[in-house]
């Protein structure tokens, strides 16, 4: 991947030189050798009938040769004009008389030099502005454009100021019926502190927020999230060292080093008791005593998620009570659902895990989606709870170590290769926040800039921050696998290649689950690549082609001889450094590939003495991980357990960690998703488990919460869940009464594209945004009180409280406003039932106009459906409780309108109209390979070939990322084969 973008850039960058010179550089030497283009004088009839009637000595030629350069210059020069003018209309270029070499010249450098400077997505935006956030509340879906037939564009939406800070509201100009001309608009994004020995949540919230009473708001963001250690955020004044805590967007200073903070603080300005009085900071053990559990277990919880708005200062009361009234809101929640869970490098098994798996499953999806037939769905397992299982790994995904450990490693390959020193034994790496700290075999000397030397001598030290433009392409390192986190918070990762053999011994079903989930981060991850020859897991067998499954040890062994005499042959007959991890970053085009071997069966004491010689005979490139208990072995992981959990002592380098190890049931569970998606067979549209959502409701009945958890729910806790819905909360903050009874006409939910709800009276915080998108997604079904409490809380097991879901949802109607019928838009009957009323769904709207479109060929219908996509599905937008049939079916409802449409158009004889059906699909899907040889056909109807081409490379691309072998379906190819055949015989 890195070294195609490499490639793209270095054409981009030869095109670019290409273009500058033609352009500015031949009128410049055309001067300087023929003169001005211009003559001095006009020839008169006689002077031009002597030239033309005598022998000419060479001036009559020169001049000639003069004035044809000249205008082959300013030809092509016309021509580039003409060429970008259209492309930046987004409409096909027209053929220019005279100049069709000059223009197809132009085109080629102009493609090569946009196809590589954006992505995929930005090419096919090029010709699709984005759709804004349009104010007015009250205009209908159909009015955000113009039917094609109309004589209008069909794809021209209203301009939006697309400047926006993090955080900050910014005033978005509109017009539409309703007469309202202002939107604001506000995009949510999270920032980042590790908390340190001593600090308290007052204390952070003075540095970095300015004002210690905002503690509020980091309290809130962090409710209920599981931290690295496990615990769950549910007190403002109880953190540990370790933590990573969500802070708003506005905080600064985060990156900036602090000064130390003492352990005992006498007490902060502040109303609240838990910091007003004398108190203890962060405790240096990231878990407290007994005895500290044990106090606070009677304390009352000072922060409850979606109480009342945190304490603000009088100025900024002022402000928000002076700005104007907003009418619309996005909400972008930077790429992390609310109440997500872990959300920090340092939690990176389960994090590295459940990255790497969605991106596994990604790949897989991609070829079941280009096999899909239209009107057809991809093949999705009908078991809840296996897809209640990829839910839980969107909700546990992360930022992972693996991947700040990787930039450190790749600039170790930048800085060793650009000293012309050697590769240092790197046993493994500490990672944080901000700083990657590699652990050494032994010293080797003064670090290369920009590392500097660790806490010790055999470590060096690497601020992330100067590793920002590092050639991933360096991978010199690739068998990474995470072990867990310190006592400080620090994931740890070690480097199975160095460790060469290493064994792992503990309680069996301890070291079962430490082997499988070791397995599934080293063949679902998306690093450098390596080999994984794997016993014992055959669940993992459709997970990509980086697995090699063996039946038994014996067959393992006799691949990993084989591999050990390829590369001792190849050491042996060709120069370079005697270490395989030196070749590799000395020789990257060389096929150095690293082997490992990890099995779940126990090697007899002579294959383990055999894997053992096989292995450590060689410097590099082979790496093995067994269950054994052996002291022979060069490194060792000893699994234990104590009341905290399990433990993991690795040796080397002889540290403990508390790796969070994967359940054997959400193991085997994962195994099923990954066949599921490795079936490229398609279904019908009522198929299981789609036909669970073929009703009213998109959501099944029991959706959030396992059915069979709610039936065990007890009914005492069924009537603590239940309530009086007009009842408000004790603590609740009251809406103005001039709010409430302010009456919008239309409040949408729009969801294809970035979550955006329009025309509420009031700010959505995250958490009541969510509840309408669950509400309005749920239909006139409604959702029950116990479906709602399980769905808005941070993960199934966890339902939010009564008396929260009570305040957050009484909340929310005042945000919303009244219908016009003086109704509140959440509406609750006797069985406790919660629904939408006056409040409308794009994706519905959608459904109306494609079915009628599909079903009468209505290119007009079409047009209008494909209008209200503005970019993916709920872009930026997860909730853990949103479930991949729902989604999955409305990507391809998109991909088949879009795919139907061009069709039509072409058959129309409109192939600009047919290519712009075509992108306006992929601003949704820009992997769909259907709508990319849709796109291609437009374009070579309308005589576009360097469209043709440029949409080819542009598909290449996006599969590239999400491809398995990084090569696009054989439909796609055979068609661009055909048409550049086509070109040229013509």
């Amino acid at each position: 991947m890195t070294r195609f973008r490499l490639l793209d850039g270095l054409r981009a960058l030869l095109a670019a030189t290409v273009l500058t010179a033609l352009i500015a550089g031949v009128p410049l030497v055309l001067y300087a050798l023929a003169g001005s283009p211009l003559p001095a004088h006009l020839p008169g009839l006689g002077e031009i009938g002597h030239a033309l009637t005598h022998r000419d000595d060479g001036t009559l030629f020169l001049a000639v040769v003069k004035v044809v350069s000249w205008a082959a210059w300013a030809g092509f020069v016309a021509s580039t004009l003409v060429e970008l003018t259209f492309r930046i209309r987004g409409r096909a270029t027209p053929h220019l008389p005279g100049l069709g070499a000059a223009q197809w010249l132009s085109a080629q450098l102009i493609s090569s030099v946009a196809l590589a400077a954006g992505s995929p997505a930005a090419f096919v935006m090029a010709a699709v502005p984005p759709a804004a956030v349009v104010a007015a509340a009250p205009a209908a879906l159909a009015d955000t454009t113009a039917a094609p037939d109309a004589g209008h564009d069909p794809l021209r939406f209203a301009g939006a100021d697309e400047s926006l800070a993090s955080g900050q509201f910014t005033t978005t100009k509109a017009h539409g019926p309703s007469g309202q001309a202002h939107a604001r608009v506000l995009r949510l994004t999270h920032a980042a502190y590790q908390v340190r020995r001593g600090d308290c949540l007052w204390t952070i919230a003075e540095r970095h927020l300015g004002d210690g009473d905002r503690y509020t708001e980091i309290a809130q963001l962090n409710l209920g999230r599981v931290m690295t250690d496990g615990a769950r955020f549910t007190q403002p004044d109880v953190i540990r060292p370790g933590w990573v805590l969500r802070m708003p967007a506005a905080a600064i200073d985060l990156d900036r080093p602090q000064p130390p903070v003492a352990d005992r603080h006498s007490g902060h300005p502040s109303a609240a008791p838990e910091f007003s009085r004398p108190h203890d900071g962060a405790p240096s053990s990231p878990q407290p005593s007994a005895s500290q559990e044990f106090s606070k277990a009677g304390e009352r919880q000072a922060v409850v998620g979606d109480a009342a708005p945190p304490s603000h200062t009088p100025q900024t009361r002022k402000a928000r009570i002076s700005a104007p009234e907003p009418t619309a809101i996005l909400l972008t929640d930077g790429g992390e659902a609310e109440d997500s869970g872990p959300s920090t490098p340092v939690a990176a098994f389960a994090g590295g895990v459940a990255v790497g798996s969605l991106l596994t499953l990604a790949r897989l999806r991609h070829a079941q989606r280009q096999a899909r037939r239209r009107g057809r769905r991809i093949t999705l397992p009908t078991d809840p709870d296996t897809l209640a299982t990829e839910q839980e790994l969107h909700r546990l995904a992360a930022s992972d170590a693996r991947e700040r450990a990787r930039l450190a490693l790749a600039t170790l390959g930048d800085a060793t290769a650009a000293a012309g020193r050697e590769l240092p034994h790197v046993l493994g790496a500490r990672v944080c926040t901000d700083a990657v700290e590699l652990l050494l075999a032994q010293p080797a000397g003064t670090p290369p800039a920009p590392f500097t030397q660790g806490r010790t001598k055999a470590t060096w030290r690497l601020d992330l921050s100067n590793a920002a433009h590092a050639d991933s392409s360096r991978d010199v390192l690739p068998a990474l696998l995470t072990t867990g986190h310190l006592d400080d918070g620090h994931a740890l990762l070690v480097n199975l290649e160095r460790l060469q053999t290493a064994t792992a011994t503990g309680p069996d079903e301890l070291v079962d689950r430490f082997l499988t989930t070791a397995a599934t981060e080293l063949i679902t991850s998306d690093g450098p690549w390596f080999d994984v020859l794997a016993v014992g897991f055959p669940e993992l067998q459709a997970a990509g082609t980086r697995i090699r499954p063996c039946t038994d040890l014996t067959e393992a062994l006799g691949l990993l001889a084989d591999r050990a005499r390829d590369l001792r042959g190849r050491l042996a007959t060709t120069d370079g450094p005697a270490d395989v991890a030196d070749r590799r970053l000395h020789d990257p085009d060389g096929d150095w590939t690293l082997t490992v071997l990890i099995s779940r069966s126990t090697p007899s004491p002579d294959q383990l003495a055999r894997l053992v010689d096989t292995v450590t005979a060689l410097p590099g490139g082979l790496a093995a991980l067994v269950p054994a208990d052996a002291a022979s072995a060069p490194a060792r992981f000893v699994i234990s357990q104590d009341d905290q959990g399990p433990l993991l002592n690795v040796t080397p380098p002889g540290l403990t960690v508390r790796p969070p190890l994967m359940p054997l049931k959400s193991y085997q569970r994962l195994g099923e998703l990954f066949t599921a998606a490795a079936d490229t067979t398609d279904v019908a549209v009522d198929d299981p488990p789609y036909d669970a959502y073929a009703g009213e409701s998109l959501l099944p009945p029991a959706s959030g919460a396992n059915g069979a958890a709610i039936s065990e729910l007890a009914d005492d806790q069924q009537e603590h869940v239940a309530f009086e819905v007009g009842e408000p909360a004790q603590s609740e903050a009251a809406e103005p009464e001039s709010q409430r009874d302010e009456a919008m006409e239309v409040v949408q939910v729009s969801i294809l594209g970035p979550l955006e709800i329009t025309g509420t009276v009031a700010d959505l915080q995250p958490k009541m945004a969510e509840l309408v998108l669950a509400l309005t997604l749920a239909g006139p079904s409604g959702l029950r009180n116990v479906q709602l409490a399980a769905m808005m809380g941070p993960d199934p097991d966890t339902p939010k409280p009564s008396d929260q879901l009570r305040q957050l949802i009484t909340r929310t109607r005042g945000k919303l406003g009244k219908a016009p019928d003086s109704q509140a838009r959440i509406l609750c009957d006797s069985a406790y039932v919660y629904r939408t009323h006056a409040i409308t769904l794009d994706w519905t709207r959608f459904q109306e106009l494609a079915d009628r479109g599909a079903k009468r060929n209505s290119t007009t219908n079409l047009w209008d459906a494909l209008a209200l996509v503005r970019g993916p599905v709920l872009d930026g937008c997860y909730h853990w409780w949103l479930e991949t049939p729902v989604i999955e079916n409305i990507r391809a409802e998109i991909v088949d309108a879009a795919d139907l449409l061009a069709e039509l158009e072409l058959d129309a004889g409109r192939p600009d109209r047919s290519a712009r059906a075509a992108r306006q699909g992929l601003a949704s899907d820009p992997y769909a390979e259907q709508l990319w040889r849709a796109l291609m056909r437009a374009e070579y109807e309308a005589g576009n070939m360097s469209r043709v081409h440029e949409a080819w490379k542009a598909c290449l691309k996006a599969v590239a990322e999400v491809s398995a072998d990084g090569d696009p379906h054989p439909e796609t190819a055979a068609l661009y084969r055909r048409l550049a055949a086509a070109r040229r015989s013509a």
